[in-house]
């Protein structure tokens, strides 16, 4: 069960791997589950929550570019891309949330299947990461509407253990042929509502109250503090390492762990 230094652990997992294309939730959620022997269901709420502290660091990192994209008074084309693709996001997220809570109550997921389902999932992302072009070249204020929908469908499975939003979102831009570091930025951005809004659903409707909101805070807080302190050079780190490869790696290694923890279950 969790304790204020497993909560800080759990923020801090969270925060150092946010801005990379490797899935936190999915890091968070196989850390809780196979070294603390936390429920899956509980990890996996727990850990889409606690993105609110990587959101609240968006905002102390890049305060004018998001209070720019927030202000609604004049709608440029830039936050014509961040509204709509926001808007798709959520609505295409809900139903993959509604499934993936479904079967929490159906004894589908133990230590073994989430760890398969998120190596799996990492795998994926990596093969995705690997097929990005390189050749990018428009600005994101040149979007249409294939491109909202495509990002933000791409966003909404980030819901699912495993799956990078970071990963999916850029993949997804850079396919769009948008430019590598206008590309990076406005994932961060986007990350801000998806963050809020998955914080708010599982502390109303989730399990995530039940354990404690003093737990939430102090994962929250130090996720905020990491994330923070980590964004500008891990960002550096990401433009200088096969991320497709290391996604690949420790997917693989997850499922060996899930057919390991089967055979010896």
């Amino acid at each position: 069960m969790l304790d204020w230094l497993t909560a800080l652990f759990i923020g801090m997992v969270q925060g150092l791997l946010e801005w990379l294309p490797v899935s936190s939730s999915g890091q968070t959620t196989l850390v809780m589950v196979d070294l603390m022997g936390i429920r899956p269901e509980l990890a996996i709420s727990f850990g889409l929550a606690v993105h609110i502290g990587t959101a609240a660091a968006v905002f102390a990192r890049y305060p004018k570019p998001l209070v720019k994209v927030l202000d609604v008074r004049t709608f440029t084309s830039q936050k014509k891309f961040y509204w709509l693709t926001t808007i798709i996001s959520l609505i295409c997220a809900l139903p993959i949330l509604f499934l993936l809570e479904a079967t929490f109550d159906s004894q589908l997921w133990t230590g073994v299947t989430i760890t398969l389902f998120i190596g799996v999932a990492l795998i994926l992302t990596g093969i995705m990461l690997g097929k990005r072009p390189r050749n990018a070249f428009k600005a994101i204020s040149e979007g249409n509407l294939a491109d909202y929908a495509l990002v933000g469908i791409a966003q909404a499975f980030a819901v699912l253990p495993g799956v990078s939003r970071s990963g999916m979102t850029i993949t997804t831009l850079l396919m769009r042929k948008f430019k590598e570091t206008e590309a990076l930025v406005f994932s961060f951005l986007l990350s801000v509502p998806v963050s809020i809004a998955s914080f708010v659903y599982f502390v109303v409707f989730g399990e995530v109250s039940q354990v404690g909101l003093c737990y939430l805070a102090i994962a929250a807080i130090s996720s905020f503090v990491f994330g923070y302190l980590s964004m500008a050079f891990l960002v550096k780190i990401a433009r200088n390492v096969n991320f497709s490869k290391f996604c690949i790696l420790f997917g693989s290694l997850a499922m060996f762990l899930a057919l390991l923890f089967w055979l010896l279950g």
